[in-house]
């Protein structure tokens, strides 16, 4: 009767990879090679979650029990994560509705963490002024965004349009309007919209020392 073999002979000739899956499958420890392609490295010992670069200019970060290579799509992956997720301190909301994910995006909390925080200054008394750096900050982006619309316009503003057409051809027409009125209003619009802005920044620069002043700092947006 032939003698059985041991893994460790069996295995001297099996490719790298394909042992190292049986090896985490039965829990054995390579001594050789923890990581495919990755050797002197893995053998420090580094805290979870500790990322470092190897000598080739590649970034790996210590798991749990393993290590694991960092790419880009990785960053971008755990970017977008913390933008659909609640950071509410003590958030015990498992799944995400349609509802919560808009809050989060928004707010960066979920329906029930934002009643939570509304209900919380509501009873300090902060609420009116954080209600307001709200609606402040929403006026603020409209503007800017109408802003960047009238500079478009006036930049690519002409007294024709052309037309391309089936046979190649181009139809050149002009505009029945004074040009130069448009110009001259799409200019006051700009000058209008900076004022505004101006304004904007001033309320919301009042509003985030009062903020601060209630010891309320976190409700402060970059």
């Amino acid at each position: 009767m032939a003698t059985r073999k041991s893994f460790d002979e069996k295995s001297k000739g099996m490719h790298k990879s394909r042992k190292l899956i049986i090896d985490t499958v039965f829990g054995r420890e390579d001594n050789t090679q923890r990581v495919f392609g990755y050797e002197k490295e893995a053998e420090k010992k580094r805290e979870v979650g500790e990322r470092w670069v190897d000598s080739e200019g590649k970034e790996w970060e210590q798991k749990e029990g393993y290590i694991t290579n960092i790419t880009k799509m990785d960053d971008v992956r755990e970017y977008l994560k913390k933008l659909t997720t609640c950071k509410g301190e003590d958030c015990k909301t498992i799944q995400y509705s349609s509802a919560d994910k808009k809050l989060i995006v928004k707010t960066g909390l979920c329906a029930t963490c934002l009643a939570k925080l509304e209900t919380k200054l509501r009873d300090d008394g902060t609420f009116p002024f954080y209600e307001d750096y709200k609606i402040t900050l929403n006026k603020l982006s409209y503007i800017r965004d109408l802003k960047q619309q009238y500079e478009e316009n006036l930049k690519n503003l002409k007294d024709h349009f052309e037309i391309v057409n089936e046979n190649g051809t181009i139809s050149k027409w002009e505009w029945q309007v004074d040009i130069e009125k448009v110009r001259q209003d799409l200019k006051n619009d700009i000058d209008g919209a900076y004022d505004a802005i101006e304004l904007l920044l001033q309320r919301k620069v009042a509003l985030e020392s009062k903020l601060r002043e209630m010891n309320h700092s976190e409700l402060i947006k970059n």
